[in-house]
């Protein structure tokens, strides 16, 4: 089955190659991560754009996402006005979230947060993924001194020491 517009079924492959040429053409820096995915620097976060496989649709055609997600903090104090936060002011936003990570050590009494947004890659629109990279990058470059100054932790370009 052909898609309009898409040339290709949308593989991890393909939506990643379509991905690149969009982010570049976008933005002046975009760097290729080692383990896949892009990485745009601003301020004192940064925005990951990462492509994962989906369920296939129901012709069985590969289909895939864009997964954008920009760091707020790490070693966060885990409390309840951070939570009620993150579930209440954190999801008024039209593109994008705040997302809470428990660190895997379950005795850290620490999270992590981050802000994201997950597109569709099927069909994906230049202008919709520029534009929800940038939201999610500023957002994040805004909101990661919200998150430090009222919950502590530490901001993605703070050291980690």
């Amino acid at each position: 089955m052909h898609r309009e517009g898409s040339g290709q079924m949308a593989t991890v492959e393909a939506t990643t190659q379509k991905v690149q040429r969009i982010l570049i053409d976008g933005f002046n820096d975009v760097r290729l991560r080692k383990g896949g995915g892009f990485f745009l620097e601003v301020g004192s976060s940064g925005a990951f754009v990462e492509i994962h496989s989906w369920t296939p649709d129901s012709d069985g055609n590969p289909r895939s996402l864009v997964f954008i997600w920009a760091p707020l903090g790490r070693d966060v104090p885990k409390t309840p006005e951070l939570f009620h936060w993150a579930a209440v002011d954190g999801q008024q936003y039209r593109i994008g979230s705040v997302s809470v990570l428990e660190d895997q050590d379950a005795t850290k009494e620490t999270c992590f947060l981050q802000f994201d947004h997950t597109l569709l890659g099927d069909y994906l629109d230049p202008a919709e993924l520029v534009t929800a990279v940038g939201a999610v990058m500023y957002t994040a470059d805004d909101l990661d001194e919200v998150v430090h100054t009222r919950f502590g932790g530490k901001r993605f370009s703070d050291p980690n020491e």
